[in-house]
């Protein structure tokens, strides 16, 4: 057995017996989905990337990805991490915007390829490919709220974001920090390839 299989199946094992300890102290139906989501996620990540995108991703990237996934989806949830700290959904969004960078580059443009496109060009792409999947994820926020009549996007409560101001729409404010904070990742994520590229050519 592989160490991506075995990795999954570590997190799995331990998102399930969470699952158990949340039945029995009654965590409610709630934090079962947010941990089946996760196992989803853990099991259903890899194959995805090979079998659709006909590429495997590096392992650290990939492992980096599975326990975002498991942190963002239940951990922070279970935890009640997004009230309790300040900082944790702006370093989510943050995080993000690096991994969708990491990971989209290395399904576009891997390594082992002839690439036709400059490198100034192709960070360039993975720039706009990481701020489209914050903008994709708000997307998500916002057909949560709608369908669910929830309050992610913090529309009905003031938010504690870095900018904006009072009299603006709390929802709007929240949007607007978690598309910039994507953004911010996003372009750290793309200095990293950059490093990365210049010291494999020995520069």
């Amino acid at each position: 057995m592989d160490m991506r299989r075995r990795t999954s199946l570590a997190l799995t094992a331990g998102l399930a017996a969470m699952v158990m300890a949340d039945a029995l102290t009654h965590q409610g139906i709630r934090m079962t989905a947010y941990a089946l989501s996760a196992i989803a996620i853990v099991n259903l990540f890899d194959p995805l990337f090979r079998y659709v995108f006909r590429t495997q991703l590096s392992y650290p990237v990939l492992l980096a990805d599975l326990v975002f996934a498991v942190v963002g989806t239940y951990v922070g949830n279970r935890l009640d991490l997004y009230e309790r700290l300040f900082a944790y959904d702006i370093a989510l969004h943050f995080i993000s915007g690096i991994l969708i960078v990491l990971t989209f580059y290395e399904v576009f443009f891997p390594p082992h390829r002839a690439q036709a496109i400059p490198f100034a060009m192709r960070l360039a792409l993975a720039a706009i490919i990481g701020l489209a999947g914050a903008a994709l994820w708000e997307i998500m926020e916002f057909s949560l709220d709608v369908v669910a009549q929830s309050d992610v996007q913090r529309n009905l409560r003031p938010g504690q974001e870095l900018i904006g101001r009072s009299w603006q729409n709390p929802g709007l404010v929240d949007t607007m920090n978690d598309m910039i904070d994507g953004l911010a990742g996003s372009l750290v994520g793309c200095a990293m390839i950059f490093f990365r590229q210049r010291k494999a050519n020995g520069k």
